[in-house]
């Protein structure tokens, strides 16, 4: 009865109003980020040398963001307007998950979706700033949060779009979202 109350509970999140993230995304120089921002990411990722910085506003918040490459992963390290660090996500493949994190996404999709394909995953640590740093220099994840964000082509009876679901460290569903992109205005690595 309790499973069957939460896929009632996952379909209606996806089949009734649905929230929208927009994005808009644009390239800048490093001149133009608060310097705790440029000081927490030298500090945590000492000796990289190629960081992209981006302004972004998703469906209306602004935010800093740095892309670079650590440990022959993708990294982006998303800062408020204050250059305070809000999270750092790292780009993996589907087969990198933990079984249990995929198998759990696989019920989900396969409950709400006649058809999806993932497009993008990325694990997101969230926690203190100098936990944060503690992750990325020194290995040291027990503060902090682990959650997957996932991109993924889905198509229901009402939808038929891109989505990002947010995903807990167990593979279960927080929330999820539309995403309506201004294609020339979004780059990618």
């Amino acid at each position: 009865m309790k499973q069957s109350a939460t896929l009632i509970a996952l379909l209606i999140s996806v089949n009734g109003l649905a929230q929208v993230k927009t994005e808009v995304e644009k390239r800048i120089d490093s001149k133009d980020v608060p310097q705790k921002a440029i000081r927490w990411l030298n500090d945590a990722y000492e000796k990289v040398d190629k960081v992209k910085w981006y302004y972004e506003e998703t469906t209306g918040k602004a935010s800093y963001e740095a892309k670079l490459k650590w440990n022959n992963r993708n990294h982006s390290v998303e800062f408020n307007t204050k250059g305070v660090i809000e999270d750092i996500e790292i780009y993996m493949d589907w087969d990198e998950l933990p079984d249990y994190v995929r198998r759990n996404v696989i019920h989900y999709m396969d409950s709400a979706f006649t058809k999806y394909n993932i497009r993008k995953i990325q694990q997101q640590w969230t926690g203190e700033p100098d936990d944060l740093e503690d992750a990325i220099d020194e290995h040291e994840t027990e503060d902090i949060t682990t959650r997957y964000e996932i991109e993924f082509y889905g198509k229901n009876e009402n939808h038929n779009e891109l989505w990002e679901g947010l995903f807990d460290h167990m593979g279960i569903l927080i929330e999820q979202r539309i995403i309506k992109l201004l294609p020339t205005d979004n780059l990618n690595y």
